[in-house]
Formats: structure tokens, sequence, C-alpha cells
């Protein structure tokens, strides 16, 4: 756009983009990315008001033209294309070097150049390096046909540069805040784990000395009791195997012993074990789908999945009800298994976090047991996902009610 003025103003040009001025596009870096999160174009914040003067304008009428609009530079044009820049100092110098002779004095004689420019889709430290290099205080912004587009500044750089520092300060303080908090609340749910866990290793203990007692008082009642003692050691065994293996699986410390085992070689001895205590609550188990399938697998880490998984189902499932144990070989090869109770449902917004580390089902009363101790579901994810396959709850599972855990092993772990 042009503008005509009566005078020797009237050689002056305004050239504006079609666009609001682009301060206002800058935008704060994401603080999950190092700052700056995408390189800040040039474009973004360039002043695209530039007032410009044709090559053969004199320096009266450039004087007129940065006094009518109270500005400090003009840049000179060829056509669309920039060839110089004159400012206030060039202006002050011819005067003082001329006094009567400046008047007349073409502006292409007097303008900076060469004239370095810098490209529209420029970064930030692209500008900043062409103004240090060259010991210019002003830039002009040009498309990539050469033709002008705007204007910056060191002023602007150094304001952009000093928003988007602030913006990533804020963003950073937020992300520290936030993260402490996570690890404050990790450590909240790690005393309460170990005060569980003794509690646990406690009460297996506690069983161990009375079906000792008992075996003393009465040496007839050693078949009775004998289970109990089994049953009492292997729960502080795996408790401590779960809290050793969730930190080698996590590390990537514990290898993988993949063999080819029937699928009833593997579950058979886990519902026999499980089955004991599901006869205290007259518990039914309901095993369905394929039992002679051939799957490839860590046979100890499928095994103590499928344990975690029975006995949290076991735990959750109301006197005389069904405990669901399904297995199948899925089309692609992959072996897919589902532990299903009918006990109460687990809240929706505790699906997303339920085997994290230290989490469980009712996170209303933190590390409430829901079965285990905070740690079970995240060794199964983590013996799941070392084998390369995938866990998930679903809830509710039948009727409104209850909940199931599901996972699928690949036909070949790697």
């Amino acid at each position: 756009m042009q503008e005509k003025r009566s005078g020797p103003a009237h050689l002056l040009k305004f050239q504006a983009a079609p666009t609001e001025n682009r301060y206002m596009a800058l935008s704060s870096p994401r603080p999950e990315e190092s700052w700056p999160a995408a390189p800040v174009r040039v474009g973004s914040f360039m002043s695209p008001h530039v007032r410009t003067v044709p090559m053969d304008a004199t320096l009266y009428e450039v004087a007129h033209a940065m006094h009518a609009r109270h500005i400090g530079c003009l840049v000179v044009v060829e056509g669309d294309r920039p060839v110089g820049i004159i400012t206030e100092r060039d202006l002050v110098r011819e005067v003082a070097e001329s006094p009567d002779g400046w008047v007349s004095r073409p502006a292409a004689a007097v303008m900076s150049h060469p004239l370095q420019v810098v490209g529209i889709e420029a970064t930030i430290t692209d500008a900043v390096t062409k103004l240090e290099r060259h010991r210019v205080r002003r830039l002009p912004v040009v498309q990539p046909d050469n033709s002008l587009a705007g204007i910056v500044t060191q002023s602007d750089l150094l304001s952009v540069a000093h928003r988007q520092l602030q913006e990533y300060t804020l963003d950073l303080e937020r992300v520290v805040s936030e993260r402490t908090a996570e690890l404050r609340d990790s450590e909240l749910r790690r005393d309460d784990l170990v005060d569980l866990t003794v509690h646990d290793i406690k009460n297996s203990l506690t069983v161990i000395d009375s079906a000792l007692e008992m075996m003393g008082m009465e040496p007839a009642e050693v078949a009775i009791t004998l289970p109990l003692l089994r049953r009492a050691t292997a729960r502080i065994g795996n408790l401590v195997c779960t809290l050793l293996d969730v930190n080698r699986l996590e590390s990537g410390a514990m290898p993988l012993k993949v063999v080819d085992i029937p699928w009833s070689t593997l579950c058979e001895p886990v519902l026999a074990e499980t089955g004991l205590l599901g006869q205290v609550k007259q518990l039914i188990f309901n095993r369905s789908g394929e039992s002679h399938a051939i799957l490839r697998c860590d046979p100890n880490l499928v095994e103590r999945v499928l344990l975690n998984l029975l006995d949290n189902a076991i735990n959750a499932a109301p006197d005389g009800s069904t405990i669901d144990i399904h297995a199948e070989r899925r089309p692609e090869g992959s072996f897919l298994v589902r532990v299903g109770n009918r006990g109460r449902g687990i809240a929706p917004d505790a699906l997303p976090t339920l085997f994290s580390k230290y989490r469980q089902g009712d996170e209303v009363r933190p590390l409430k047991r829901l079965g285990g101790w905070g740690l079970g579901l995240t060794f199964c994810r983590l013996a799941v996902d070392r084998h390369g396959g995938t866990i998930r709850a679903i809830s509710p599972y039948v009727d409104g009610e209850g909940a199931a855990f599901e996972f699928v092993l690949p036909a070949d772990p790697k």
C-alpha cells in the first residue's frame, strides 16, 4: 500500500503485512521439551510495518519522512527489494559534513550497504548471529523472493528472548513443583508399602508360630497344619521375590527364560494352590477355553502373574461366587488369559494408574489392599511387558459388577 502526500513526503511508501502485529503470535515452550520447544521464527515477531523510500529520494525527503512518521530509520528499496537503510545518525553525519549540500544528496549515496537482511523463516539465533557478526542494530526481513516483509531490531530480539525465558521459567517452576509433589507422594506410598510388608510378614509368622504350637500340643493335627505352614512360608517368599523382582524388571536386569510349555502344565498347579484358599470362601472356579495349547514364555514369570491375579480375585470375590479363568489362542498366534471375579468393581479413575508402582484399586484409602501390597499388579505389568505383551483391567466385568484382568502374550516373546 502506498500513501501519497503533498510535498516531499509523497516518496514515502508504507508496507504492512495483512496480518495483525505478530508479537502476539509467540507461544510458550512446552514444559516437557527442552527450551525452546520449537525454533521461534523471525516472521513470528518482526514488525510488518516498514517505511521505505526509493533509491533516488533526496536526503531532504528522507528527513521529512522521518519527521512526519516519528521514526528513526527508513529502508531504501529498489522496486520491492530492500537495498539499504538510512538512520537518523546517517542524516546527522551528513548535515555535519556538508551543511549546505546534504539536502540534495540521494539516499543511495548515504544508505548503509551492502545491506544485511534475514529471511522470514530464520530463527532468533540466526538473527542474533547476523546482528553480532555485522555489528548492526536492524535487519530487514525478506520473503523467499527477496521482497521486503518487515524489520527486526536488537530490541525486538531481546524482548522476545526475555519473554520466552520468562514463560519457560514459569513452566519449569510448574513442572518442578509437580515432579516434587509426585516424589513426595511416591515416598509416602513407599512408607505405606514398608508398613504393609512388615504387617504381612508378621501375620504370616504368627500363622507359622500358631501352627507349630498346635503341632507340639496335638501331633495328630500335623496333616491339618502343614498346608497352613506351606501357605504362610510361600506368602513370605512370594512377597520378598516380588519386591526384588519388580526392581530387577524395572532395571532390565532379569533375563527372560523362554520355553515351550502346555498351558495346563503351567496353570493347574496354580489353580490347585489357590483352590485351597477358595474353599474357605466356597468359591467356584470356572475354567474355560483351551487347556492343551502350547505357549512360549518364561513359565516362572507367567505362573506368578497368574498367581497374583487369582489371589486378587479370591480376595475380592464374595463368598459363594464364581471366579472365571479363560485362556485362548488368538488368530494371529498370541495367547490370551483372563481372570475375572464378581466382587466390587474398580473406580474408572483408578484404572489408568492401577498397574503403577505403590498404587492400588482403592485410592481413597492409600494402599488399602484389593488383594496385594501395591506391587502385585506392578509385577504383573512388568512381567507381561518383559514378554512384549499387554495387560489391562476390565471393570465392570459382568452384569455391571466385578472386575477382570486380561493379559496377552505374543506368539514368540523376544
